[in-house]
């Protein structure tokens, strides 16, 4: 029977709430037999509409500086919220791997270093996870997207109009808050899909964080075990390690284009968010302005810290008593070393590296844009 560390049925619980918010995007807790699974795609068709309608309301509607940052902002966030919905949509099974994978990290091992690696690093990203969605993400996604909706409706802004009602007919009374309801309506779906999807990313990204640091971790395990337990841990870091690569590269499967389009808008956000705040309503965009910069900044360090970390592994590899190994076990550990040598980053379109360095380049470009945006206003 194996046996897994302390906060393992913790986890459980708190997996089984990221699955059901997999399943709310999915729609299949409604159980439409009729529909034949179809209805996974009901949420992305949904955003869709959304897209054209945001698009069409641009096109045919007169913008300022203002209404067109508001506009080019409302397109890049449904352009990020159909990468994230389509993944989760499209690769369910994937993500379960994902998920009996870091189940599988959770189990106690015969040598007492990595199981108390596993049992620290997994506890406090349990509980930092929880505190950031329920104190931070959550309640800062929520108030951004109440007080965005509130503000359209009350300045009577139109950002998402119904395709094929044009502005001539805006001059009838009741079209006006027919418009506002729908707006509403796609607004509030929008901010939902938006605060699951970031759960759902933050949750893998924060766990492969943990999960690097345990193999980091494991590693050191070699200088504390006896000659006698080499093999066995050698063995055992082996099979992490291609374990690790291959999840690795499942998450970037997944989330592949996540990573691209949400680089991408998170620049487009950036750049027009800095002219937003400087306006008189800045109360109403700074919530925006703190999810915009918070959710680019950690995406950034979670590519920094993932690359950082994998570069190092080879060192730490180097840098164990190797010289003391025989030599079937130094055989194996070069073997490791070579498997290293190629450290594993995110990178937007399969170029651009996410790191610290890009956030504080986007920073800098959004401030030089909004000088050149207040010549125009």
């Amino acid at each position: 029977m194996v046996d897994y560390i302390e906060c393992y049925t913790e986890y459980l619980e708190f997996e089984k709430t990221i699955r059901f918010l997999i399943k709310i995007l999915n729609l299949s807790i409604l159980r439409l037999k009729f529909l034949h699974g179809y209805e996974k795609y009901i949420l992305p068709v949904l955003q869709t509409y959304s897209l054209i309608s945001t698009v069409f309301t641009f096109v045919y509607y007169d913008r300022d500086v203002m209404l067109f940052g508001l506009n080019t902002m409302t397109i890049v966030a449904i352009l990020q919220l159909l990468s994230k919905t389509f993944s989760t949509v499209i690769n369910s099974n994937e993500l379960n791997e994902l998920f009996l994978f870091i189940q599988e990290v959770h189990q106690a091992h015969e040598i007492d270093f990595i199981t108390n690696s596993v049992r620290i690093h997994f506890t406090w990203i349990l509980r930092i996870t929880k505190i950031v969605l329920r104190f931070f993400l959550i309640p800062v996604w929520c108030i951004t997207a109440a007080a965005f909706t509130v503000y359209c409706a009350y300045c009577d802004i139109l950002l998402l109009g119904i395709p094929g009602i044009f502005p001539k007919s805006m001059e009838i009374s009741y079209m006006s808050l027919f418009q506002h309801v729908h707006q509403f309506f796609l607004l509030s779906q929008i901010a939902f899909s938006v605060v699951i999807g970031d759960v759902i990313l933050l949750t893998f990204g924060l766990y492969f964080v943990a999960i690097t640091n345990v193999f980091s971790h494991t590693i050191r395990s070699l200088e504390n075990s006896e000659l006698s337990h080499i093999t066995k841990a050698l063995l055992h870091i082996q099979k992490f390690h291609c374990k690790l690569l291959k999840n690795y590269q499942l998450l970037n499967e997944v989330f592949g284009y996540v990573f691209t389009i949400q680089t991408a808008t998170s620049v487009v956000f950036i750049l027009f968010i800095f002219y937003f705040i400087q306006n008189e309503e800045t109360l109403v965009f700074f919530p925006l302005f703190l999810t915009v910069i918070t959710q680019f900044g950690v995406f950034c360090v979670f590519g920094e810290f993932l690359y950082s970390k994998t570069e190092e592994i080879d060192i730490e590899l180097y840098q164990s008593k190797w010289y003391e190994f025989d030599i079937k076990d130094q055989k194996m550990l070069l073997l490791m070393m070579c498997m290293a040598k190629r450290p594993f980053g995110i990178r937007a379109a399969g170029m651009y590296d996410i790191n610290l360095i890009m956030f504080i380049q986007v920073i800098k470009a959004g401030i030089s844009f909004c000088a050149i945006l207040y010549t125009f206003a």
